[in-house]
């Protein structure tokens, strides 16, 4: 999921959207900047409490393939400062030839931790370490075969009913002869009124491989409403350029209990 870059023009399409699809199933919930948002942020579950994702996501690459992911994610309050999850999904794509490739992605957990809480005049600040295990079928190219491991730093701050988030995160790939890749995203929401949220977001994946077009770029603009125990979201996915996918949408449902 964590959609990532490439040997033909093939495979590292799909390497990306795999590495993409890793990354998508890693959004958190909180009361702000969760769903539909890939970007994190600083806030984490509530102690002692359960939080399940359940999504299901389209992109359409500039060949033409098309990937369908449904997808779960189940995070867990540690403390009033620490959370953490574990997520999955199904990759099917359809490939424009007329192949048809599917089966599990990668398993990601991770651990997210706030330092503190944000101030009058700073922001506030958390760190993510995460592993992707290798749960993917690497003969079908949906996934490596490899472990990785990522480490993110993000902030926070409120400003009225707008609220800013930006995220690096530098992923190290397993795979031999693959580049790192960091990618950094800022997002932001804005609550329309009680219940209902527009959120934002611009992503940007950079390759170390020093090849410029290879550095996918994308877009989203969606909305999340409900309060308490259960949250709606849905957004539209704009690629900013040729190494994105053209377009998809994404929608899903965040359910709280303990």
């Amino acid at each position: 999921m964590f959609p990532h870059e490439f040997g033909g023009k093939m495979k590292k399409g799909l390497i990306f959207i795999t590495v993409l699809c890793s990354l998508w199933m890693l959004r958190p919930f909180s009361v702000f900047a969760a769903r539909p948002l890939i970007t994190e942020d600083t806030g984490t579950a509530e102690k002692g409490s359960f939080e399940l994702e359940l999504a299901f996501d389209y992109l359409r690459d500039c060949n033409d393939d098309k990937f369908y992911i449904p997808s779960a994610q189940l995070a867990y309050g540690l403390t009033e400062r620490a959370e953490i999850a574990a997520n999955i999904g199904y990759i099917l794509k359809d490939v424009h030839e007329g192949e048809r490739v599917d089966g599990w992605s990668d398993l990601i957990a991770y651990l997210k931790y706030r330092l503190w809480g944000e101030g009058k005049y700073y922001p506030a600040l958390a760190i993510k370490p995460l592993v992707k295990f290798p749960t993917a079928d690497w003969k079908k190219d949906i996934g490596s075969g490899k472990t990785d491991y990522g480490l993110s730093l993000v902030f926070g701050k409120s400003f009225a009913r707008l609220h800013l988030h930006f995220e690096a995160l530098y992923f190290y790939v397993g795979e031999r002869d693959k580049t790192d890749v960091l990618i950094t995203g800022l997002c932001g929401d804005y609550e329309i009124m009680k219940g209902l949220l527009a959120v934002g977001e611009v992503r940007y994946f950079r390759n170390f491989n020093s090849i410029s077009t290879d550095d996918p770029a994308l877009m989203l603009l969606g909305l999340q409403a409900g309060s308490g125990k259960v949250v709606f979201d849905a957004g539209f996915i704009i690629g900013l350029n040729s190494a994105a996918p053209d377009y998809g949408f994404t929608i899903g449902l965040t359910l709280k209990f303990k």
